[in-house]
């Protein structure tokens, strides 16, 4: 069955008529099976930037309400923009003028939203026709979200099928923490199973590493697939409406539901570096997002990608 991660932006209480609520933290969990689809909806708390940022690099599609244009309903579209998530459905109160929106996502991803009024079935069949691209044929790999004890358990780690397809007893790495992993066992919507294909939510009972090690962003995978680097050089684009230039100075970056701090240095034109204080997991292809958690106005500075060196080879200068 098909398995769909939907980000919900700028309606508290669309995520309840969507889904149950699930799991609750600085974002909130709502889960719904229909006959076609596991739906996992994921919804900041509070509008908090750093958990919205780690929420879009991990969905497959959006839901972002416009029943009132206000700076951080701009800056979420500007962060959806900068992820490439082209997928979703834009809520409109009755009798919206269609020309104000079509106007406010025009040049961005989100110009291939459908828009509907604020009705949950309506939503929920938009969403059912979305048929995300998943590759079951890589290596297995677990992005983790959230991580707890569970007495007679163990270690129990939640999170999304990236790639693969998992198998219980699957030995795999854990990253960044280096530390060889067993999967003990699998549950989706409160079941046990053998395995489980690339996008599907999962618990799962972990043997080999403690709660503090499988922290969110950490990747269970197959040594080699993913890289580990605390210092990254990055192709790097700029938000045009950040007011301030890119500059050296200490800031935050979102990758893979990963939000760290960084030090920016080595700027030049299209390119900057990063030096994070501890090694962040990703792939080559992952978007960084720089964030300016302390600006008054736009957070968003800009987003990267790991810049190639004159080889072709990735440009992350601290690997280990």
């Amino acid at each position: 069955m098909k398995s769909l991660t939907v980000g919900v932006f700028h309606d508290d209480g669309i995520g309840a008529l969507l889904g149950k609520k699930g799991t609750e933290s600085d974002m909130v969990m709502y889960n719904r099976k229909t006959d076609g689809c596991i739906f996992t909806f994921m919804q900041p708390a509070g509008d908090r930037i750093a958990a919205k940022s780690q929420i879009m690099s991990a969905i497959d599609a959006a839901i972002i309400s416009f029943s009132s244009m206000t700076p951080e309903v701009g800056e979420t579209i500007l962060m959806i923009d900068s992820f490439g998530i082209s997928k979703g459905v834009a809520i409109v109160p009755p009798y919206t003028e269609m020309n104000n929106i079509v106007s406010v996502t025009k040049g961005t991803s989100l110009e291939s939203f459908v828009i509907k009024e604020r009705d949950p079935h309506k939503i929920i069949a938009a969403l059912e026709t979305i048929e995300p691209k998943r590759d079951e044929a890589s290596p297995p790999a677990v992005v983790v979200d959230h991580s707890f004890s569970v007495r007679g358990v163990g270690e129990v780690a939640l999170g999304f099928v990236r790639n693969g397809i998992l198998r219980k007893h699957d030995k795999l790495m854990l990253m960044p923490a280096g530390k060889e992993v067993i999967v003990r066992s699998i549950q989706m919507q409160d079941k046990d199973f053998d395995e489980a294909p690339a996008g599907s939510r999962v618990g799962l009972a972990i043997k080999g590493a403690t709660v503090d090690e499988l922290r969110r962003g950490s990747v269970l995978c197959t040594p080699g697939s993913f890289k580990k680097a605390a210092s990254i050089r990055l192709s790097f684009q700029k938000n045009r409406f950040y007011q301030e230039g890119v500059r050296d100075g200490a800031f935050h970056a979102t990758v893979g539901m990963q939000t760290f701090p960084v030090k920016v240095t080595g700027i030049k034109e299209g390119e900057i570096t990063i030096q994070a204080e501890k090694a962040v997991v990703y792939t080559p292809e992952d978007t960084f997002l720089l964030l300016d958690l302390n600006a008054k106005k736009v957070h968003i500075i800009g987003k990267g990608r790991e810049a190639p060196d004159e080889t072709g080879r990735d440009g992350s200068l601290a690997s280990l």
